[in-house]
């Protein structure tokens, strides 16, 4: 199973949410994947552009805005940086800048409370509920498309008459071994009537 994000994320962005759809931005708390520090960072997108962002009780305000094609603009402390989408679905928003090669990560905070706190775990959610339901799907497809191909070619039209001629030629054939059984018993039921019929008429000769 392939848990690499690097690898996993381009796999699985055509299946994506794209970022225009903001409002399930809005819908949820956000909590950073930091895997250095354990300590909660809570992210809050507002409807008016502001962002909060909580860590030990203490609340920040930054903004963000959404720019089109796929791009957040997040400004904190005066420093506004450009982010780029990578993935994004109800429970994840996998982000990173032009300059940095790594992704970022934010996890619904439900699922974060849940278990879905790391990104072993991520990559672990993004094949399972993905890539591995992509391949059953695909599997799935070509079974259908084998089996629709064989009916077409008539190879179920062939199975059934040659079965049915099969089963004709069984039958047929257990009708003469019944024939000749009723022979061969008919013959010996006259023969023996036969030799009765002579052993009496021998016998009153005498």
């Amino acid at each position: 199973m392939e848990t690499n994000l690097s690898v996993l994320i381009p796999r699985v962005s055509k299946l994506s949410q794209k970022f225009d759809n903001t409002s399930l931005i809005l819908s949820h708390h956000w909590v950073l994947i930091d895997e250095i520090n354990s300590k909660k960072k809570l992210y809050i997108f507002r409807k008016n552009k502001e962002l909060l962002i909580s860590k030990d009780g203490k609340v920040d305000s930054a903004s963000w805005r959404y720019l089109g094609k796929n791009t957040l603009l997040i400004e904190q402390e005066k420093v506004k940086k450009l982010y780029k989408h990578g993935f994004f679905d109800q429970n994840l928003i996998a982000i990173k800048t032009d300059v940095e090669g790594n992704y970022s990560f934010f996890v619904n905070e439900e699922k974060f409370n849940l278990g879905l706190n790391s990104e072993n775990k991520i990559g672990k959610y993004l094949y399972s509920k993905y890539l591995n339901n992509t391949i059953k799907n695909k599997v799935t497809r070509r079974k259908r498309k084998s089996i629709r191909n064989k009916k077409n070619s008539g190879f179920y039209n062939y199975n059934f008459n040659y079965n049915y001629n099969v089963l004709d030629k069984i039958n047929n054939k257990s009708a003469i071994r019944k024939f000749k059984i009723f022979l061969i018993n008919f013959s010996l039921v006259f023969f023996v009537s036969v030799f009765v019929l002579l052993f009496l008429q021998y016998a009153r000769l005498f």
